[in-house]
C-alpha cells in the first residue's frame, strides 16, 4: 500500500539565539488523506535537541504539532552561525488497529516509508534598537510626518520674581549674635575711653615733670632752705591717682571680653 502524501512545514527550522535560554520551533504534519499515518522524527544533534513527541499517529483528515526544544546555550559560536544540523520526519500508513512497533519505520520492511528532511539555521542574537532612525525609514515614511508628530517641547518655566523665602533661624541664635555685637561696640567704646585716659595721664606727668623740675629750682633760689620748706605742695598727687584707678578699672572690665 503507497503511504499518502502529508504536509510538513516548514521546511526550514529557525531558531532566534538567546544566551542561556531554551529555544523553541514547531513542526506540523498534516494528513489530508482518509488513511492513519505513523510518523517518527530523528535529529543529527540528538543530544542538542529534545522532540516532544518524537513519535505518534496523525489521523486521517487531522493534523499534529511537534515541539523541537534546542538546549539552553552559553554563546553563539561559529558553528551555530554555520549550523549543519538536519532534522528528518518519516511517515508511513498503519492500518485501522495496527500500532507503532519496531519495524515499523524500517525500510527493508516499509516499502511505502517517506521521508522528509529539515534544515536548521540559527539566527543570531538580536540587535540592541539604533536611537537614530535609518534613512529608507524617512523615505517611506516622509520626514515631514514624523516631524509633525513629536509634540511641542514645554516651555520654560519662569522664574519667580518674588524673593525667596529667609530660612527660619534660631531665637537663641539670633540673641546671642546681637549680644555679640552689642558686646564688640561696647568694647570700642570703652577702648575708645581707654586711649583718652591714657593720654590725659600721659599730659599730666608731662605737666607733675615741669612742676617737679620747677619746685627743685626753687629750692635752690635765693630765698634759701626755709623758703623751699614752706613752699606749697603739688596738689596734683589726688587727682593721679584717681585717674590711675579710673583706667585700671576699665582696661579690667574692656580684658573680659
Amino acid at each position: 500500500m503507497a503511504s499518502p502524501d502529508v504536509e510538513v512545514t516548514p521546511s526550514d527550522l529557525r531558531f532566534r539565539f538567546q544566551i542561556n535560554k531554551q529555544l523553541l520551533a514547531t513542526i506540523t504534519i498534516n494528513n489530508p488523506s482518509s488513511q492513519r499515518v505513523a510518523f517518527k522524527i530523528k535529529t543529527t544533534a540528538p543530544k542538542k535537541y529534545v522532540v516532544r513527541p518524537s513519535s505518534g499517529v496523525v489521523e486521517p483528515s487531522t493534523n499534529v504539532s511537534i515541539q523541537v526544544i534546542m538546549q539552553a546555550q552559553k554563546e553563539y559560536t561559529a558553528e551555530f552561525a554555520n549550523c549543519k544540523d538536519k532534522f528528518m520526519v518519516q511517515t508511513t500508513v498503519l492500518e485501522d488497529a495496527e500500532q507503532i512497533e519496531k519495524d515499523t519505520f524500517n525500510k527493508e520492511v516499509r516499502k511505502d516509508l517517506k521521508e522528509y528532511r529539515l534544515r536548521v539555521t540559527i539566527e543570531g542574537p538580536a540587535a540592541p534598537p539604533s536611537p537614530v532612525p535609518e534613512a529608507n525609514e524617512a523615505d517611506d515614511e516622509g520626514v515631514a510626518v514624523r516631524v509633525s508628530a513629536v509634540p511641542p517641547a514645554a516651555p520654560a518655566p519662569q522664574l519667580a520674581s518674588s524673593p525667596a523665602a529667609e530660612p527660619a533661624v534660631d531665637p537663641r541664635l539670633r540673641n546671642a549674635v546681637d549680644n555679640l555685637h552689642a558686646a564688640t561696640v561696647e568694647n570700642q567704646q570703652l577702648k575708645a575711653q581707654v586711649d583718652r585716659l591714657q593720654r590725659e595721664r600721659d599730659e599730666l606727668r608731662r605737666q607733675l615733670d615741669i612742676f617737679q623740675l620747677q619746685g627743685g629750682a626753687f629750692k635752690t633760689g635765693a630765698s634759701g632752705p626755709q623758703q623751699a620748706a614752706t613752699a606749697p605742695k603739688p596738689q596734683l598727687s589726688m587727682a593721679i591717682v584717681l585717674l590711675v584707678a579710673v583706667v585700671a578699672f576699665l582696661v579690667g572690665h574692656y580684658m573680659r571680653f
